[in-house]
């Protein structure tokens, strides 16, 4: 178990520098008005906003999954040198080969030695605690050991910052909350970078250093609201008055982003 710390300070180095982005579709829809974000080094930031406001959106241009219209959406030098990964709500995994290959994958894609994949690949899985699960098949998975397969993929090539798009999204709650438990964990072990996309508000609460609300689209930051709190966040947090009075803020925020009206 980790020992508890602090959220990231805001003197740490900027890893996500999003600066007037802003995107319009081919078919006229505005999804994002211009938006200014940074997040930085071992910062667990989650985004939160009515559905269609541009969440995905903001995370596929942090990515370079698609352009913006005005405006840039980058990685700090270091975090590009580092390379960083995206965690998506479907596991996506490989159905024709077993958890050991499908984590492997961007190792193979890179190049790298069989002896030497083989190292990280079960150094990953031990971070997400499957090491004893190499050898299965995602169809043998319960869906939450297949996100965490996910996980290990995206952490196999030694990444400290992740993109996760409501990774947790489609589990059922008892699962969701041990892999919110075990992802709080994972982070402040490896000193991770995470931007974080989710419709929980508890979730959001229960993993962010902050949290950030986008109105409805187009979609812009409208409020954010620092959880401090220490990391890893335990269980019993769920409980504390603390909690409750962070989700009630913070539901009242999302009720104002909805009807899209100003901070």
């Amino acid at each position: 178990m980790t020992n508890s710390r602090p959220s990231s300070p805001r003197t740490a180095p900027v890893a996500v520098e999003v600066r007037a982005a802003e995107k319009v579709f081919a078919n006229g829809v505005r999804a994002l008005d211009p938006i200014d974000l940074v997040v930085r080094e071992g910062e667990f930031a989650t985004i939160i906003g009515p559905s269609g406001c541009g969440k995905s959106t903001l995370l596929r241009l942090i990515a370079g999954l698609t352009q913006p219209t005005g405006g840039s959406a980058r990685l700090s030098p270091e975090a590009q040198s580092a390379g960083f990964a995206f965690v998506f709500q479907s596991p996506t995994l490989m159905p024709w080969t077993n958890v050991a290959t499908n984590v492997r994958l961007p190792l193979d894609l890179a190049g790298i030695a069989r002896t030497a994949a083989k190292r990280k690949v079960q150094h990953a899985l031990e971070l997400v605690g499957l090491q004893n699960f190499a050898h299965l098949y995602p169809r043998e998975l319960s869906g939450g050991m297949q996100m965490r397969a996910s996980i290990a993929r995206a952490l196999v090539t030694g990444t400290r910052l992740l993109l996760m798009d409501e990774p947790f999204g489609a589990l059922d709650e008892i699962t969701r909350n041990r892999l919110d438990r075990d992802l709080s964990e994972l982070c402040a072990r490896e000193k991770l970078t995470v931007l974080f996309v989710t419709h929980s508000i508890y979730e959001a609460v229960c993993l962010s250093s902050r949290v950030l609300v986008m109105s409805a689209r187009p979609g812009r930051i409208l409020m954010e609201v620092v959880i401090d709190e220490p990391q890893p966040r335990r269980e019993a947090f769920r409980t504390t008055e603390k909690f409750a009075r962070l989700s009630t803020g913070l539901s009242g925020m999302l009720a104002t982003a909805m009807h899209g009206a100003p901070a």
